[in-house]
């Protein structure tokens, strides 16, 4: 059974204390009050966690962020024990002392990595250089990934990339600020030999092209087959239409006319008329 995860487990006995959630393995998790009404054999799909007796609960509700995660998530209460994140579950997420980084205060939000304590107890640290990984597996330059935005240096923005590693941003590839806790889709750009990762938010050229060029089909079949733009049409009006450059759509018109999909005209682009 996966503590701190979504298990899909099956209802092996009903008692009044709640309805025991079993896998295939023999473990069983308690379901306290069900939302319905259940019956032995049947499956659902729950959080699995340690009551503070160390036996296992399940919950029908679905975290913010499950074990393995990083996470932004909202401070609660600080109180002699830790903080306490909610994190959507009725019982709140400990952030022990030990595990935060400066000053923690209700209402505010913290960025945490989610793991399990040696008691097996789901909690969440700040501390994210203890949790990452050091060593980057061969993630290849254009692989697509998942950003955390963690925090901002003057090189550009330390993200945590596929809640497992570290990486940079630069401010020079950035068109404006990003927030604290911003969850964005980026792309691999080079692994360096210190073993971080530095990434971008430009796609990869062969997908921006791929991406355009659907646009620009997409508007076409949205406009009645034709747009009253070309390859002589001013940057501005390029940018405004699709918020790409003139160099970037001529690419895209081209591959699209080598492949029979558009008409280039004098008055613009237009789709091929069947037949």
């Amino acid at each position: 059974m996966n503590i701190g995860q979504l298990n899909t487990l099956t209802v092996t006995r009903l008692t009044s204390a709640g309805a025991y959630l079993g896998n295939d393995e023999g473990d069983e998790a308690l379901l306290v009050k069900p939302s319905g009404e259940l019956a032995v054999g049947e499956s659902l799909t729950v959080f699995v966690y340690r009551f503070g007796d160390g036996s296992l609960g399940a919950s029908e509700q679905t975290p913010l962020a499950q074990c393995g995660d990083v996470a932004e998530l909202t401070v609660s209460e600080v109180n002699d024990t830790g903080a306490f994140l909610d994190w959507g579950l009725d019982k709140q997420l400990l952030l022990p002392h030990g595990e935060q980084l400066g000053r923690v205060s209700a209402g505010k939000p913290v960025i945490v990595k989610l793991y399990l304590d040696q008691q097996q107890r789901i909690v969440a640290s700040m501390r994210l250089d203890r949790h990452l990984e050091e060593r980057v597996p061969a993630l290849r330059p254009g692989q697509p990934v998942q950003l955390l935005v963690a925090k901002r240096t003057e090189l550009g923005y330390k993200c945590v990339v596929n809640h497992r590693y570290w990486g940079l941003l630069y401010h020079s590839e950035l068109e404006g600020p990003l927030q604290f806790g911003q969850r964005l889709e980026g792309w691999v750009k080079y692994r360096r030999p210190d073993q971080r990762l530095d990434v971008t938010l430009d796609a990869p050229r062969h997908q921006q092209v791929d991406d355009i060029a659907e646009l620009i089909l997409l508007k076409l079949e949205a406009n009645d087959g034709f747009l009253a733009l070309g390859d002589k049409s001013p940057p501005e009006a390029i940018k405004r239409l699709f918020g790409v450059s003139k160099k970037a759509f001529k690419t895209a018109l081209s591959r699209l006319y080598k492949q029979r999909r558009i008409v280039i005209t004098d008055q613009g682009i237009e789709l091929p008329r069947p037949g």
